[in-house]
């Protein structure tokens, strides 16, 4: 509920930022809005989903992950929302760092199902509907990184399957960045999909998330990391820190290209904002719109065009101009989302029944008349 109305407020400030912005030449030139007066309106999102095929993956063989770095005492006063069957509850959470944990079976604590968990495939999924995960969203979590209001940095907001480790499977992680001026309740619906899913999403609260050394979204990723090798917390060996994506929305955009260049970052998904970025880990998704005037989709074809390191799509959503795509209300996301939603599992899932949305000549989005497509290195 609380998360829903908070969507709503930020529906205002994202028009203002698209409009009063300057992402399309650079996310170090982009400007905040002031944000004066927040208008709660109303609206649904338009055009279908594209669904795909779900069937049964082989079941995981791969070992379990190891241990990485310590985390520094974090507190936070967290709103956890429960998704199936549309409950909301509140409680508060300290999460505390520790030392190096290896990552051996042990019970797990705070809403975690129990012990350890191994890097394998997951069950094949339609990205276009929510995953099975009951989720819960918890604010004000990690350290404080990037840039907020008075230049002060902020924490993160997190979104996460409410029972971790049930499945005995590690859950990778996307990293999220907002656009100009909004914070992640604006993209609440696309981010508690994600973790629908099995995802475990850390988004930065900074409105600006191009700013900030380290970045926000790669400071993010290092702090879930550090979470799953201390024993207080609720991630605690229950992430697959081998599989890490990055995506986010023109100022988030932007930001997802650098944070691409983190090592520990695999693959990334950009929407409506990139620029080049020459040590990629994985492969690349670059979403655009082909009504958006922000940040025009061909500036994003000038990036694919420099991109050869590395498999890379370019996805031109012909209908989508540099907003109408995020979805505000209800749980029927938009065709651009579903589209992350299954880019994210082919790459830190392993869902194969999913490969045929992006890979091949005649992949299912080259041969939707709602796309224009480009590929390299993209073969089946």
């Amino acid at each position: 509920m609380r998360d829903e109305r908070r969507d709503q407020v930020w529906i205002t400030n994202l028009l203002v930022a698209t409009t009063l912005s300057a992402c399309g030449a650079s996310p170090e030139d982009a400007s905040e809005p002031d944000g004066t007066a927040a208008v709660t309106t109303s609206g649904t999102s338009t055009g279908s989903a594209t669904t795909g095929s779900a069937t049964t993956a082989s079941a995981p063989t791969s070992s379990s992950t190891g241990s990485m770095g310590s985390g520094g005492a974090t507190t936070g006063s967290d709103d956890t929302t429960s998704a199936s069957g549309g409950t909301t509850t509140s409680s508060s959470n300290t999460n505390a760092g520790g030392a190096d944990t290896s990552a051996t079976a042990t019970d797990g604590v705070d809403g975690s199902a129990g012990a350890g968990c191994i890097v394998g495939p997951w069950p094949a999924a339609d990205p276009a509907v929510p995953g099975p995960f009951t989720t819960v969203t918890e604010e004000n979590v990690g350290p404080a990184a990037g840039v907020g209001e008075n230049d002060e940095p902020v924490a993160f907001t997190l979104f996460r399957p409410e029972v971790l480790g049930e499945s005995g499977l590690c859950h990778p992680v996307v990293t999220w960045g907002n656009g100009t001026g909004s914070d992640p309740s604006l993209y609440g619906i696309l981010l508690r999909h994600l973790a629908s899913h099995g995802f475990v999403v850390i988004a930065s609260n900074s409105p600006n998330v191009a700013d900030g050394d380290p970045p926000p979204m790669v400071a993010g990723v290092t702090w879930v990391i550090e979470q799953n090798a201390d024993a207080t917390s609720a991630l605690y060996q229950h992430i697959d820190v081998t599989h890490v994506g990055a995506t986010g929305h023109s100022q988030g955009g932007f930001a997802t290209t650098v944070a691409g260049g983190d090592s520990q970052v695999t693959t990334i998904a950009p929407l409506c904002g990139a620029s080049n970025q020459r040590n990629l880990h994985g492969p690349a998704l670059l979403l655009c719109g082909g009504q958006d005037e922000v940040v025009p989709c061909d500036g994003i074809e000038g990036v694919f065009d420099a991109t050869d390191e590395q498999p890379i799509m370019l996805a031109n959503y012909l209908s989508a101009d540099h907003a109408n795509w995020v979805t505000f209300f209800g749980d029927e996301i938009s065709p651009m989302e579903a589209a992350v939603t299954a880019w994210m599992r082919v790459q830190l899932m392993d869902d194969t029944a999913l490969r045929p949305w992006f890979y091949g000549a005649e992949c299912q989005l080259c041969t939707d008349p709602a796309w224009e497509i480009s590929q390299k290195m993209m073969e089946e």
